[in-house]
């Protein structure tokens, strides 16, 4: 397997040179022109970073005995969108796209072949398929299923004198004001790129409106097609996340903070807390932290919620000159083999593939019962039926850097993100 890395500084007109390169270079590989022997190449990109991918890429390589190798890409997630879709546009692109909330608009803005016919899906829930689906036409495979909680240092929380993890939002920040009198970080978090503040935000708006009150379970699909707004429904929620910013548990400082430095500072035992997923997990264990995951937290056990869905789902680009040996590729990422490598990767994600084994770290044991009963949710997920959700992803992450630096105002962070997705829906 080759590797390349797209730096975050990159331009969207050095990405596209860079894959044309790629194109030129798949080329001389697909005649056997490599070191490697008589191996074909098929190139993929995606923002996970080569060490989630390498195992993945391995079990990919072996289960197709050889024949292909792949040559890897990495953009950070920041860049990711704006990289990949400056390469489609350009009618270049690797041969396998990976996307998430956004693969809807991939396969509307017609960027992924069907695959519906190939038989490549068998084996897959309906609800693991379900943004590489639509009209009943199948466009991708799904990786893995992600989460995102609350990730907290034991014994920092033993230091401040927290005996009992906290189980409501008032807890939660008496929690943070006890680590703060003890000059302790109570929140590590890092605006400047990444979904930090997303999903901090998120994850507090389904555990205090769009799973506990009537109107918030109905909001996203009538916001998707136009019909609510943000503004004059969200204020108090908002107002009442705030107070995470007002008692300073998150900072201004924070909208400089890129979320690495964000998670070096969880890592290093210089925050108690970090909002983050599996694919943290191994890098914490690592370095030996003491560590817990607890859910976003409303008003009660009925409130408690972790955010996610799908992972990343995976397409044959409709640009590819290399169409047998990405479906082939696409065959062996929807296989067991590397289904099991993908959970495998990520210590407590879920699977969507039948027969792939999954099991829950020691370290989870907060979020079981949330898992099990199946409370996780994301709220693009459920905007990607009528707009480009990452879009929309981009904006609140903008957005909230604004409202925590105290340059806009609740009123403007919802009316701005109401202008944004009115831009942005299909219909």
């Amino acid at each position: 397997m080759r590797k390349k890395v797209i730096s975050i500084l990159l331009t969207a007109a050095m990405a596209v040179t860079l894959f044309a390169g790629c194109g030129d270079e798949k080329s001389a590989d697909s005649q056997g022109n490599q070191s490697s022997g008589d191996a074909k190449t098929v190139t993929m990109m995606s923002w996970y970073s080569e060490d989630q991918m390498d195992d993945v890429i391995d079990a990919i390589e072996k289960k197709l005995g050889g024949e292909y190798k792949i040559d890897y890409t990495y953009v950070t997630n920041s860049d990711y969108n704006n990289v990949l879709s400056t390469q489609l546009a350009a009618g270049e692109g690797p041969d396998i796209i990976a996307d998430g909330a956004n693969f809807p608009a991939r396969i509307k803005a017609g960027n992924v072949k069907d695959i519906t016919d190939t038989g490549i899906t068998d084996g897959f829930s309906d609800e693991g398929l379900a943004l590489c689906t639509i009209d009943g036409k199948n466009y991708g495979v799904p990786c893995y299923g992600w989460f995102a909680g609350i990730f907290y240092n034991k014994d920092l929380f033993e230091k401040a004198g927290i005996k009992e993890v906290p189980t409501t939002y008032d807890e939660f920040l008496e929690a943070c004001d006890k680590l703060k009198g003890e000059g302790i970080k109570p929140i590590a978090m890092g605006l400047a790129d990444g979904d930090n503040g997303l999903h901090a935000f998120t994850g507090f708006l389904e555990s205090n409106f769009y799973e506990v009150t009537e109107e918030g379970k109905t909001f996203d699909v009538n916001f998707a097609e136009g019909k609510e707004k943000m503004s004059g429904v969200l204020n108090p929620y908002v107002e009442s996340w705030m107070k995470m910013v007002d008692d300073g548990y998150i900072t201004s400082d924070m909208v400089g903070i890129s979320s690495e430095q964000a998670r070096n500072e969880f890592s290093n035992g210089k925050a108690a807390m970090f909002i983050t997923g599996p694919w943290d997990y191994d890098i914490f264990k690592k370095v030996e932290i003491n560590f817990g995951v607890m859910p976003f937290l409303g008003d009660g056990e009925e409130a408690e919620y972790l955010i996610g869905g799908p992972a990343a789902s995976w397409g044959i680009n409709s640009n590819t000159k290399n169409e047998e040996g990405a479906e082939k590729v696409l065959e062996a990422l929807a296989s067991t083999e590397v289904q099991q490598a993908f959970v495998d990767a990520n210590p407590g994600g879920s699977t969507y593939k039948e027969g792939v084994k999954t099991g829950l770290p020691e370290e989870y044991a907060n979020v079981e019962d949330v898992l099990k009963s199946g409370r996780i949710a994301c709220c693009w997920d459920r905007w990607s039926v009528n707009m480009p959700s990452q879009t929309l992803i981009d904006e609140i992450n903008s957005q909230i850097q604004g409202l925590v630096s105290g340059e806009s105002s609740i009123d403007d962070f919802l009316s701005n993100l109401d202008s944004k997705a009115d831009s942005i829906r299909y219909q």
